[in-house]
């Protein structure tokens, strides 16, 4: 048969190891801000949406569709990994009014690059300027 503590010191040395091995074991993650305060979700959130403006508004420019899934699917797991269920995540995402929200970010950071909303050829001009450059927004399009 075997013994599993058959003193007090047996006892306190079998206590300290398990207090070691929970301590080991990583806590979860709680998050606590909410996803829209969530800077690099945002920022990425942001970078897609004006990638999405400039390929509908260019003619000569098309979407990386995979590429822009993938950085979807990234975003989504960087906010698990910060707490937030998937259900939020989803949620969030989905969301019409946070997708409004992202869109009028966007918007205002096309507008603040030189793209004037009734010209495409300025979406073209800095589309193409974002490929060249392999910025995050570039990395979502492609020349046709």
């Amino acid at each position: 048969m075997t013994r599993i503590a058959s003193s007090p010191a047996d006892m306190h040395t079998m206590l300290k190891a398990c207090v070691f091995a929970l301590c080991c074991v990583p806590a979860p993650v709680v998050a606590t801000k909410g996803l829209a305060q969530e800077e690099a979700l945002n920022e990425g959130l942001i970078a897609i949406s004006m990638a999405n403006v400039i390929r509908k508004t260019c003619p000569s420019i098309s979407a990386r569709m995979l590429k822009a899934w993938l950085k979807v699917k990234s975003l989504e797991a960087e906010a698990q990994s910060l707490g937030y269920s998937a259900q939020e995540v989803s949620a969030f995402v989905k969301d019409p009014m946070e997708k409004k929200r992202v869109l009028s970010i966007a918007q205002e950071r096309l507008a603040d690059h030189g793209v004037i909303p009734d010209q495409p050829a300025t979406y073209c001009t800095l589309g193409l300027a974002e490929i060249e450059a392999g910025s995050a927004i570039g990395k979502l399009l492609k020349a046709k």
